[in-house]
């Protein structure tokens, strides 16, 4: 499971790469997915590859190096982000909060009846909100922010991928999967929002990439019941934040697929590989 691939970090990234080819077979999604519905388990050297949020820096960093070394993996992203230059909220929230300083950041605490005063705690307390109130807190952090203008670094790390970038993918190697359609945090919408973000969302991707669109990822790996069942009704599999090895302890849910988090060392990714608890 990686999220975003900033250059700064392509030598670590080709370096973990190599080591996963060197020691895995990498597969595509669809394998994992053919076999769990033949009631079957991979290869214990088989691993595939996601990529959640659709950021820009996966294209520009690690496509290239995917293409190198004929590498298949999962761009899961968001199409109402997609070519209108958004980022993803948190992204944009924690951004504008860091110009704050700290008597400004309180201030902005209390008039969102919060007792978060960090940015931190600011962005999780977010997270915690219904669709309305965190739009409305968002609304209230930019007012806070007027004159927020994203540094060079800042765009390469949160800029979001056009529809030109997702359109020049190789189909062959790259499989695009749904990330909803704006990154909400699922489990805190009404039934009908949730339905709307998932099925809007696969119908956007498929109309603009002309290929079918099976796979989800669940934001911030957050979901319930009802979720859950919607996801199952439109997607054919999903992934989740889950620490885990698909096939072992029983976690062949092909909707609730556990991954296992990359790490910014090639020594650390393999010792996540092979920890007993993976």
């Amino acid at each position: 499971m990686y999220h975003g691939t900033p250059s700064e970090s392509l030598h670590a990234l080709a370096a973990q790469l190599r080591y996963l080819m060197c020691h895995f077979k990498i597969v595509p999604l669809e394998s994992v997915i053919h076999w769990l519905g033949r009631g079957a388990e991979a290869g214990s050297n088989e691993i595939m590859l996601t990529f959640d949020d659709g950021l820009r820096n996966n294209m520009n960093v690690v496509y290239p190096i995917l293409r190198e070394l004929n590498a298949p993996a999962t761009f899961f992203v968001c199409p109402d982000l997609i070519g209108n230059g958004k980022w993803l909220w948190n992204h944009e929230a924690r951004c504008r909060l860091q110009t704050l300083p700290e008597q400004k950041l309180i201030e902005l605490g209390h008039q969102l009846q919060t007792s978060a005063h960090s940015v931190d705690q600011t962005v999780e307390w977010m997270k915690t909100l219904a669709l309305p109130a965190r739009r409305q807190a968002e609304d209230a952090v930019r007012l806070a922010t007027p004159g927020f203008n994203p540094t060079d670094a800042q765009r390469e790390t949160y800029d979001i991928m056009t529809w030109e970038d997702l359109c020049s993918l190789d189909p062959a190697l790259i499989t695009i999967g749904s990330h909803t359609l704006s990154h909400p945090i699922l489990n805190l919408l009404t039934a009908d929002e949730i339905d709307f973000e998932l099925r809007e969302s696969r119908r956007l991707l498929e109309q603009k990439l002309g290929r079918a669109v099976e796979y989800f990822c669940y934001p911030n790996g957050s979901y319930d019941a009802r979720v859950y069942e919607a996801v199952k009704t439109i997607y054919r599999a999903a992934v989740t934040t889950e620490s885990g090895a698909v096939g072992r302890r029983n976690n062949t849910d092909p909707h609730r697929l556990p991954r296992i988090p990359s790490a910014e060392s090639a020594a650390l990714t393999a010792w996540r590989l092979h920890r007993p608890e993976a």
